[in-house]
């Protein structure tokens, strides 16, 4: 039996879709298709969403949000990322805020606007009349109703400054003088207007997990240990040190294996990619861990994802660096801030607490000190003569391809009969050749897609019994929007179908409520009204959760 997993998808495209039913935000398949890559505002990146991620809040209730929810926030974080003057601590505070007041859930109001059902929403809030993700008020002079039901609107709204959409009222985080020296709760209050602070300092170490995950940038030590997430204590400033006169290894020799190196990996507990900011030695539980250098301990606690944690800073070669320890257990922490340390000194033991899967060194190498930027441990070590370690080939985080075109090749011309039939790859029943040679083309190009082809859908009027037309996502689940980056690999497949449409054979288009026909070309995308079968409105029937290609018949 062919495809089987194919044919599973088969069932989902022909079920009703329990979402629910809203009027979606058409994206501009030239302009507007949101990119994977920022470089205005404070750099982030924000990649792909995962499904769920179970976070902790400061007073230790674990609770696991969705991918809509998830969504939502790479929506804050995108928007923040391209407004100047917000860095990571307004993106912590933004979603600190949306945390707080909807749990990251656009919420329609129906009791004060039934209209408000009528956009996409995460279900039915009814605190007075505030709507979507940081419960806006329109009777406030946050916007209109359509405004507040759009999350880009209300993150731009947020943020404020002199080009949000209220400046200067009401005043959103940038309109606040003194935010950056606030405390995040503090400041997330003086936005939201709220009486209650100490809520969104809950949700602090949410938002922190949830931006590393999307985007794996990773916090400095200092917002690891003062996030909410750390049993207690602060990072000591190092006195000047004395100038180092070696590095050595931090683990004793025949001890450890070298088990993750530096760089993008998989993470081995969330299965998401990530970026590693220090490099793994395994190594049996208690084995000691020895200071790299002569320094000043200014972190030595139990704190969060690194568990047991010891930074220690140095001044090597008239520089200074800093060099993390982590995943020791509580009792295996022997030095206290302010401690001097000399190379090789006793100052820990290994464990494997916090996000850990087995006993380990984490070991980080930080230029500048105790919260500079993360730097390759391994290339460290070896330019010190203390290891000869493999140095992964590996640029910093967040870096961006220079190539903004779209990927795949120009297709070949179909060979014989295009209206032949031909097995379809994708279930057990028969395609045109055609539609096999842009399935052929269009994976070979773009191969993390996937595809249903031939259905029978009977009593329907429909391309796909004929074997003409075929369905395909990009990642994401049908019934459920894109994210961000998924949409943007939609429009990269759609733009190349409708660009080679007289090679390919495509006589039409359905993705993002909008349709475009090679016979209409001039007209360009047009609203997709349903055809008659399908509700334009809903995720699947206006196609916001896939693209429908269909290959002209004949010759």
């Amino acid at each position: 039996m062919k495809k089987l997993a194919f044919a599973a998808l088969a069932l989902v495209f022909l079920a009703p879709s329990l979402v629910l039913v809203g009027v979606g935000v058409v994206m501009n398949p030239a302009a507007t298709a949101t990119a994977t890559c920022t470089v205005t505002g404070s750099g982030v990146t924000v990649g792909d969403v995962p499904e769920e991620l179970t976070v902790t809040t400061a007073n230790g209730e674990t609770f696991t949000l969705n991918q809509a929810q998830l969504t939502h926030a790479a929506t804050i974080i995108e928007t923040g990322t391209s407004i100047e003057g917000i860095a990571r601590d307004g993106l912590v505070i933004a979603l600190m805020a949306a945390l707080t007041e909807s749990t990251l859930r656009q919420l329609a109001n129906t009791s004060a606007y039934p209209e408000s059902a009528n956009y996409p929403n995460d279900g039915d809030g009814s605190d007075h009349d505030s709507l979507g993700l940081f419960q806006m008020r329109p009777q406030s002079g946050w916007g209109t109703v359509a405004e507040l039901m759009d999350p880009t609107y209300q993150a731009r709204a947020f943020f404020g400054g002199p080009d949000g959409p209220n400046y200067p009222s009401p005043r959103g985080l940038l309109d606040i003088p003194g935010w950056e020296k606030m405390e995040k709760g503090e400041a997330a209050q003086a936005v939201e207007v709220s009486a209650y602070p100490d809520r969104y300092r809950n949700y602090e170490p949410v938002a922190e997990t949830i931006l590393t995950t999307l985007t794996g940038a990773t916090p400095t030590i200092t917002d690891a240990v003062n996030a909410g997430t750390s049993t207690g204590g602060t990072v000591v400033p190092a006195a000047t040190a004395a100038e180092s006169s070696r590095v050595v290894f931090p683990l004793p020799e025949g001890t450890w294996v070298l088990t993750s190196e530096y760089g993008p990996r998989v993470h081995p507990i969330s299965g998401e990619s990530s970026f590693h900011a220090g490099t793994d030695f395994a190594a049996p539980d208690g084995t000691p861990i020895l200071a790299a250098a002569d320094g000043t301990v200014t972190v030595a606690q139990f704190s969060g994802g690194y568990g047991g944690l010891i930074v220690i800073e140095h001044s090597i070669a008239g520089q200074t660096v800093a060099t993390a320890y982590g995943h020791m257990w509580e009792t295996g922490i022997h030095v206290s801030p302010g401690d001097q340390v000399t190379a090789g000194q006793h100052i820990g033991d290994v464990g494997s607490s916090g996000n850990s899967t087995g006993p380990h060194l984490h070991f980080e190498v930080r230029p500048g000190g105790t919260d500079g930027e993360h730097s390759d441990p391994a290339a460290w070590l070896n330019a010190h003569d203390a290891a000869d370690l493999p140095e992964p080939a590996t640029d910093a985080p967040g870096g961006c391809d220079s190539d903004t075109g779209n990927p795949g090749d120009e297709p070949d011309p179909v060979d014989g009969d295009p209206g032949r039939l031909v097995d379809d790859p994708t279930s057990d029943g028969r395609i045109t050749a055609r539609l096999l040679h842009l399935y052929t083309q269009a994976t070979a190009a773009f191969p993390d897609t996937s595809w249903v082809c031939y259905s029978p859908r009977p009593g329907t009027v429909s391309e796909h019994p004929l074997g003409r037309a075929c369905d395909l996502t990009f990642g994401n689940a049908i019934g459920q929007r894109p994210t961000p980056a998924q949409l943007e690999a939609g429009w990269q497949v759609t733009n190349w179908m409708k660009d080679h449409a007289e090679v390919l054979g495509v006589e039409y288009l359905i993705w993002q409520g909008k349709i475009w026909s090679l016979a209409r070309d001039d007209a360009g995308w047009r609203d997709y009204s349903g055809g008659g079968m399908h509700d334009p409105g809903d995720v699947t029937g206006g196609h916001y959760d896939h693209l429908h290609v269909t290959v002209r018949s004949g010759s």
